[in-house]
């Protein structure tokens, strides 16, 4: 998915109110060497791109951490500099971002955030009202109920609010927004367009994928589910 216009100026200012209460530097990684710069869209593919990064600019190719977000080599956006990337992120680099099927990043966060962890169904429980306790179990309907009342940009989690939030569509033209379904074809589009030496990429979270459909069952909550992300079907063709 190319843009056939203009990249606009984009600002630092303006990017950070699509983040208000979570640092943008966590979510923007540049290489200013190789003229790109990466902005991460959490449950699609993240750890996969990080790594690729990771071993792009360090020219390891066997680095493998068990969490790649925390023990990356990349540079800091405080060694870059914020005006530095929101000119790369205006056209002064090649930006490309990846995104996933609306429904199944949907199921994707429900099962990895909410499921199978305890310290984010607090977020859920306060959005509906109730008393925080991370070991009490927090069941499809509440969920959705609970994505429902929060305001997308303010209370959503990233993990699970609308990826054209996320990735701020309304300001950043991208060279190219890749999809997790064709992961290692974009990520090629990506190497040939920019310039970029070969690496080997390594699939992280891939188990994820696989997993069966929750919402199968569930017409109801499927067609809520869609409406809380029609904004992404809209812009990403899904």
């Amino acid at each position: 998915m190319e843009p056939d216009v203009a990249k606009p100026t984009v600002t630092w200012a303006q990017m950070r109110a699509y983040f208000p209460h979570r640092p943008l530097a966590y979510h923007i990684h540049a290489l200013p060497e190789y003229g790109i710069v990466y902005v991460k869209n959490p449950k699609a593919a993240c750890s996969t791109v990080l790594l690729w990064l990771d071993r792009l600019h360090t020219g390891d190719h066997e680095f493998s951490p068990a969490n790649v977000h925390t023990d990356n080599r990349l540079p800091k956006v405080s060694s870059i500099g914020r005006r530095r990337i929101a000119r790369m992120l205006s056209g002064a680099a090649y930006s490309f971002t990846f995104v996933r099927d609306p429904l199944r990043r949907f199921q994707s966060a429900y099962l990895d955030k909410i499921v199978n962890s305890t310290g984010w169904r607090t977020e859920i429980q306060t959005a509906l009202g109730e008393e925080s306790d991370e070991a009490r179990p927090v069941s499809l309907d509440d969920f959705v109920t609970a994505i429902e009342r929060q305001d997308p940009v303010s209370e959503m989690n990233p993990h699970w609010r609308p990826q054209h939030i996320n990735v701020m569509t309304s300001l950043i033209k991208y060279d190219h927004i890749g999809r997790i379904e064709t992961l290692a074809a974009d990520l090629e589009i990506i190497r040939e367009a920019a310039g970029l030496p070969a690496v080997p990429v390594e699939a992280r979270n891939v188990a994820e994928v696989r997993r069966g459909d929750i919402l199968a069952d569930r017409p109801d909550l499927e067609e809520r589910v869609r409406a809380i992300y029609a904004g992404d079907f809209e812009n990403f063709g899904y």
